[in-house]
């Protein structure tokens, strides 16, 4: 199976050397160090790849950055995200023009048209500023924290408490549940949710609560959210989703009972669809064509790879 987008990160992430002070202070000063530039939710993108500067531009944009985080090494090179979301924006209200080419995008919107290892580093790093932004004060005792570790650790600053604090990332259950239609085809389960785009269809998923196994997040997600009763959990296979911080963990679960009633809370619909229906009905686009028809998520996502297997079999 070929690595998911967002995936297969390129670097050495050189752990041994965060907690050296002073090996990431010689990188940091490197001229041949690679920046990976983060302004708000932007990255910064051209049509070839992520821009990822060096030499005396990227000196300029760390005296500019709010928070630099060491990535690892990549061929050796040195690789940092920074933080550049203090920089005002243009009069006109577009992003700063910081002196790098490209523009500034939403990596969800262009990932799965970058080169893999590009989009694996962008949203690495992504992740990483977006964790120091929401880890400014501790958990704790509310006093201010400060980066450590080359950005992987936030140390809170009163000395009493002096707590540690770790990026976080939330794991998420994303479920294909095969079953059968109304006519006894083989069908796989599929929603729709309000606030996606018109015609979009897709899995089940939901967030992992304390107290239970993965196993069980797939059987009480599919159950509250469609009244379906599911046994015969298997792991498929993981998408980092850093957007902000997910990890989405992909399942095949069984149809055992219950019957189909979308919550509708949660659900507009739901619905069991075969692979002729699928053929016959859906669009071959990732987006809506203008033509009304249905489409399934976009190549690049996890949900659509559980999709595609099962209509590969």
């Amino acid at each position: 199976m070929d690595p998911i987008l967002y995936s297969a990160v390129p670097l050495d992430r050189a752990h041994h050397l965060r907690r050296d002070d002073k090996a990431i202070d010689t990188l940091v000063r490197r001229p041949d160090r690679l920046l990976v530039p983060l302004w708000r939710d932007l990255s910064l993108v051209t049509p070839e790849g992520a821009v990822m500067p060096d030499g005396d531009l990227a000196a300029r944009l760390l005296d500019l950055a709010g928070v630099t985080v060491f990535l690892g090494l990549w061929a050796g090179r040195p690789v940092f995200a920074a933080d550049l979301s203090e920089a005002q924006p243009e009069p006109d209200g577009t992003p700063p023009r910081l002196g790098p080419d490209g523009a500034w995008t939403a990596l969800k919107a262009v990932g799965g048209t970058l080169p893999a290892d590009h989009a694996a580093i962008l949203a690495y790093g992504r992740a990483l500023v977006l964790w120091h932004r929401r880890a400014r004060f501790c958990g704790i005792c509310g006093a201010p924290t400060q980066s450590r570790e080359g950005g992987h650790m936030r140390q809170c600053q009163d000395g009493t408490c002096a707590a540690p604090h770790y990026p976080r990332t939330d794991p998420a259950v994303i479920m294909r549940v095969d079953g059968t239609d109304e006519t006894g085809q083989p069908a796989i389960l599929m929603h729709r949710q309000k606030i996606w785009s018109p015609g979009m269809w897709s899995v089940l998923a939901g967030f992992v609560e304390p107290g239970e196994t993965l196993e069980e997040a797939v059987a009480r997600e599919v159950r509250e959210e469609s009244g379906i009763e599911v046994a015969a959990v298997r792991y498929h296979s993981g998408q980092p989703w850093p957007f902000p911080s997910s990890l989405m963990l992909g399942f095949s679960a069984t149809a055992i009972g219950g019957t189909l009633a979308p919550d509708p809370d949660e659900l507009e619909d739901a619905q069991w669809f075969s692979k002729a229906r699928i053929a016959a009905e859906f669009s071959d686009a990732h987006r809506t064509d203008g033509s009304g028809r249905p489409f399934l998520p976009r190549p690049d996502a996890i949900a659509r790879r559980l999709v595609d297997d099962w209509l590969r079999r």
